[in-house]
């Protein structure tokens, strides 16, 4: 290894109650298919994941390392919560997974150099992106808190770039969740490189301050939208998190639309995106990787070959030795600096979108274009 930390952690938590079987050796085609959950042969096995599901909000400790590896010449620890997404929805379970977050913390900086948070674990409602941790551990904090979103920016950023280029997409980008930590960078950075952006907000407050940072020469390329209607005439809309969502906003977003998410999880139900078959479907937020290069087995419900962006951030912040904290918003100088990085430990952009369950005759049209975008320069200052 060149420099850097020596080991890393990245604490994230359990999905949907069927993840309950990826611990057990012959659900292993859980890990392998991403999809693998919604075949009929796993329906069976409701009754006991269901009842799992509920029970762990009772266990004890709270979390457990289900994975170590290494990346980079470093040692990796997956470490979950004892928590499904669903609890994450009950205000009544708030200060039992906050309890839990800090003793992960605490337990895994005993045999780990730097710490990163995936998913809900950063939520701003329960953490505010990881500042919440790091105010009220204060000195017993003494490692690095990562939460990845400025690498998972930047990805976002080289795959609207790609796909414009590629497609002759020239029409603005539609965005929602446009002042969250990871669309506000975006948004600079589409604004910087003059590309027309329409920020989906209510709140106008924020969308002036991001207008305002972006300069007399850049903020005229960024514009309000209150309504989903306003994206009408866009082609390409990145989906985070937002409300309305689900079938609301499925339905606004316009015919032939190609559109990436950068939320985890994300606003679309994906479920429901059979209805609409003429849509390109991209998770913007994943990174690709050489499976021959490392034995990272727990991908958190993703094909061995991809993981998350903001848990290949953690695995950048360590491989660089930075000993600050990664909680607040993203900074945009470092945007560039985290990509360089990220390629040469040896992360890429995935080949090809993340397709419908489904896949669509349009879907596997499009599909050697994406082919091309691995080689293809990709030009966005960032």
């Amino acid at each position: 290894m060149k420099k850097g930390m020596e080991s890393f952690a990245f604490l994230a938590h359990k999905v949907r109650a069927v993840d309950f079987l990826r611990d057990y050796e012959p659900f292993q085609a859980l890990h392998e298919k991403a999809e693998a959950e919604k075949q009929w042969q796993y329906r069976k096995y409701a009754p006991i994941y269901l009842t799992a599901s509920v029970l762990s909000i009772l266990d004890r400790k709270g979390f457990n390392v289900v994975d170590r590896y290494s990346f980079a010449g470093m040692r990796g620890q997956t470490i979950l919560l004892n928590n499904y997404a669903w609890h994450f929805l009950s205000d009544s379970l708030k200060e039992q997974m906050r309890d839990r977050i800090l003793r992960a913390v605490l337990s895994a900086q005993e045999s780990n150099q730097v710490i990163g948070l995936g998913a809900l674990i950063k939520n701003e409602k329960l953490t505010q992106g990881g500042k919440w941790i790091v105010d009220q551990l204060g000195n017993q904090l003494e490692v690095p808190l990562v939460h990845g979103d400025t690498l998972t920016a930047a990805t976002v950023l080289k795959q609207i770039d790609a796909i414009r280029k590629e497609y002759g997409i020239d029409s603005p980008v539609f965005i929602t969740g446009a002042t969250s930590k990871i669309g506000r960078a975006v948004c600079l950075v589409l604004a910087k490189n003059k590309v027309f952006v329409k920020m989906f907000t209510r709140d106008e407050g924020r969308f002036m301050a991001i207008k305002k940072e972006a300069g007399e020469e850049f903020g005229k390329y960024l514009s309000r939208a209150t309504s989903l209607a306003d994206g009408q005439d866009c082609q390409l809309w990145l989906t985070g998190k937002s409300e309305p969502s689900g079938k609301k906003l499925l339905q606004a977003i316009p015919r032939g639309a190609m559109v990436v998410n950068s939320a985890v999880p994300g606003p679309l139900q994906w479920k429901k995106l059979h209805s609409r078959p003429d849509l390109t479907m991209i998770e913007g937020g994943l990174l690709a990787y050489d499976t021959a290069k490392t034995d990272l087995s727990h991908t958190m419900r993703l094909s061995y070959d991809r993981t998350y962006a903001c848990h290949a951030g953690t695995i950048v912040h360590a491989y660089q030795g930075w000993t600050h904290h990664e909680v607040g918003p993203v900074e945009i100088p470092m945007l560039h600096k985290v990509w360089d990085v990220a390629q040469e430990i040896g992360f890429f952009l995935p080949e090809l979108p993340m397709a419908l369950a489904q896949e669509t005759q349009e879907a596997r049209e499009v599909r050697p274009l994406w082919q091309k975008l691995a080689n293809a320069p990709i030009s966005l200052v960032l």
